[in-house]
């Protein structure tokens, strides 16, 4: 199998991992409510899937074949996934100001 190298920290593969209902360590988290992880994308296989360093395998495996796979996601997408309630309303009112900028200079 041949491989090519990924961009470091360009793409990631995310894990959906549910939370015991009575761990008393999961932060943020209500018991039962799903948490994301998200592993980078070191290598992509002949055939075009994402690799990631498989932790029981201790070896490269394909992202898609661990448990808890729910997609594939780019930096950007990563970043916004991450994002708080908090900052999401930040980012909402700043586009929003732009946008109003942008209006009041060509007037419509």
């Amino acid at each position: 199998m041949s491989l090519i190298g990924a961009v470091p920290g360009a793409w990631f593969a995310r894990y959906r991992n549910e939370v015991p209902e009575d761990d008393g360590w999961s932060e943020g988290l209500d018991a039962g409510e799903p948490g994301y992880t998200y592993e980078p994308v070191v290598a992509w296989d002949s055939e075009g899937y994402g690799l990631v360093v498989g932790r029981e395998a201790g070896r490269l495996v394909r992202a898609a074949e661990v448990s808890g796979f729910s997609g594939m996601y780019d930096d950007r997408e990563k970043a916004e996934a991450e994002m708080t309630e908090d900052e999401v309303l930040e980012r909402v009112r700043a586009e929003q100001e732009k946008r109003q900028k942008r209006e009041r200079k060509t007037g419509g």
